[in-house]
């Protein structure tokens, strides 16, 4: 066998040797592509139930009056009646803020046609801002009394807040992961395989509503929700 022969032979072996390692490095890379596509989106549900812990009392009244000067005295009895309604209730003063008064000239008025009302009419506001949720459950109940006490009661309006989010965000995260997590074990079971870690996760929307479902804050029980979407790889 002579150079050139010797040379042909171990050219033509490189060669066959570097296809075989490119189909090799192909193949992989075709195999790693079909792994990567290859996903499943799930959905981690997690909800809480709390009661408010912050309450806000609007109780809104009215008084009329022929006169300015027996306007003013009236309104001023009828907010201490309320302030005092609300201290006996055990709420301190510094919780109850006075909202400005709107006065009202039935007079200049040109569509009021009741013309046995009186001149001058208020629209006073006090408001109660208080962590003492259940006291103010039961004390709202109790507006029948400002009403014997000669208060004109056109509003008592009660919000009930939870403010502490902040503190069961943590451990309502984990949960609705952990439950995502099952929820793609049971998915990979059945599709015969596994899960390979996580592609992509998205952290939903905290939303707190009445214990009923319903949006507002009229119950002093909330509940809770939030739902997150997690990708998992399959393998």
């Amino acid at each position: 066998m002579n150079n050139n022969t010797t040379r042909f032979s171990l050219c033509a072996a490189l060669i066959a040797i570097g296809l075989t390692l490119a189909g090799l490095t192909i193949g992989w890379g075709i195999s790693n592509v079909k792994s990567t596509d290859r996903f499943a989106i799930v959905k981690g549900l997690a909800e809480r139930t709390v009661n408010a812990n912050q309450a806000i009392w609007k109780i809104s009244f009215s008084y009329s009056s022929d006169t300015l000067d027996d306007l003013y005295s009236g309104v001023a009895k009828a907010q201490d009646t309320v302030v005092k309604f609300l201290s006996n209730k055990g709420f301190p003063k510094e919780n109850i803020q006075l909202e400005p008064v709107s006065i009202t000239d039935n007079d200049s008025n040109s569509y009021s046609q009741n013309s046995k009302a009186k001149r001058f009419k208020a629209s006073v506001s006090v408001v109660l801002t208080t962590g003492k949720v259940q006291d103010v459950v039961q004390s709202a109940q109790k507006t029948s009394d400002l009403v014997q006490s000669g208060v004109v009661i056109n509003n008592s309006n009660v919000r009930y807040l939870y403010t502490n989010l902040n503190a069961i965000k943590p451990k309502m995260l984990d949960q609705a992961t952990f439950n995502a997590e099952k929820a793609a074990e049971t998915f990979a079971k059945n599709s015969h395989s596994h899960l390979n870690g996580i592609r992509r996760a998205t952290q939903g929307l905290f939303s707190i509503k009445n214990a009923d479902g319903s949006y507002g804050d009229s119950d002093p029980v909330k509940k809770i929700r939030v739902v997150s979407t997690i990708e998992y790889f399959l393998k």
